[in-house]
């Protein structure tokens, strides 16, 4: 008797159900990767941009060892152009680290005696140093090409430096510890009459024309900062992103940030415009430009003076700010001056932290 033949049997596909469960199931993978992939690489930035203030730190002690003195933030220069017959702010202290950071040829090719903004330094103003920039601020390490620079010759005209040719301009994402209250004379002793009250406030490390030294730091090295970390790709629209936080600019919203503002202020604070991180204050300065931040989670890395690097939180301890003067409470700016009424204002931790002689007692445990 034939027996029947038997064909194999065809295999049985996916079916919709099973097929979406697949697909539910990758994507709740893929879900849970993307965070720890985004923490690892984030991680990577931050360690890098510790690595970036360490080495800033090191070439700040390697020039006190040839100085005996930390750079100064700035200093007051007359500009060598007969259409500007006034005083302005000259270089930052990153110009005076250039040697110490690896750069020495851009440090010969500085003209001190001109002003960073004399067309015969455009080519320093131009040249973008890796060390200076944080990873996790992306937009720093872009130049802005421009053929109007920043006017920082302020209403001189015909000043060597202001032809219409393209700029290149490079910026920063670390500052100079000027301490809680922002120093910015109009002139030098003998031109502005606020200059002597102005230098009795500058309670930081790298102040206009500072010459700190180890020694004047009583507050003790590891609880004093040197610099603090600045969010360049905050400030907003692109226009304002050309002025601010230039490497080689040594005016206080460029090298130089301020405890005034809390870490991150542009958190905190209401801004002028939705579209602009720009907090206004008494006297000039924004929460994006003069304070420190970072786009690290949570807080901003800051070099101490005792060459260690440690990042602290956004919610550390700061002096109560008044809404309606925008100044922290017991600070008065008039007529060029910021002035401490009664009575003082109590300093939090991180206002502390950026005195250098303030007499604080400050535990570690604070921040």
């Amino acid at each position: 008797m034939p027996t029947a033949s038997h064909r194999p049997r065809s295999p049985r596909g996916f079916t919709l159900i099973e097929l979406l469960v697949v697909i539910s199931i990758i994507a709740v993978l893929i879900a849970l990767l993307l965070p720890a992939v985004q923490s690892a690489r984030e991680a990577a930035r931050r360690m890098q941009c510790i690595n970036n203030l360490k080495q800033l730190g090191l070439a700040a002690h390697n020039y006190s060892q040839v100085n005996e003195c930390f750079p100064s933030g700035t200093y007051f220069m007359f500009p060598q152009a007969p259409s500007c017959p006034r005083w302005k702010q000259g270089p930052s202290f990153l110009i005076s680290l250039l040697p110490f950071v690896e750069s020495i040829n851009g440090f010969n090719a500085y003209n001190a005696n001109l002003h960073p903004y004399q067309s015969e330094n455009s080519t320093v103003l131009g040249t973008g140093l890796s060390a200076l920039w944080c990873p996790s601020d992306p937009e720093v390490a872009q130049p802005i090409v421009t053929s109007t620079p920043r006017d920082i010759l302020g209403s001189c005209s015909g000043v060597s430096g202001a032809q219409p040719f393209p700029w290149r301009l490079q910026h920063t994402s670390y500052g100079g510890n000027s301490g809680p209250i922002p120093i910015a004379p109009t002139g030098p002793s003998g031109v502005d009459l606020n200059y002597q009250s102005q230098m009795t406030q500058a309670q930081g490390v790298i102040n206009f024309g500072s010459t700190t030294s180890i020694g004047s730091i009583t507050d003790g090295t590891s609880n004093t900062l040197l610099l603090g970390e600045r969010n360049y790709s905050k400030i907003t629209p692109l226009a304002d992103k050309g002025p601010w936080l230039l490497f080689f600019s040594g005016a206080n919203s460029d090298s130089m940030c301020t405890s005034m503002f809390p870490i991150n202020g542009w958190k905190k604070f209401t801004f002028v415009s939705p579209t602009q991180n720009d907090w206004n204050v008494a006297g000039g300065g924004n929460a994006s430009t003069a304070g420190a931040g970072s786009n690290h989670p949570g807080g901003a890395n800051f070099a101490f003076c005792d060459g260690s690097v440690k990042f602290l939180k956004e919610t550390i301890q700061s002096w109560p700010y008044d809404p309606v003067s925008t100044l922290p409470n017991g600070i008065t700016y008039t007529s060029g001056l910021y002035s401490v009424v009664s009575p003082s204002p109590q300093y939090g931790v991180y206002q502390a932290l950026s005195t250098r002689a303030g007499g604080e007692v400050i535990s570690s445990d604070s921040y």
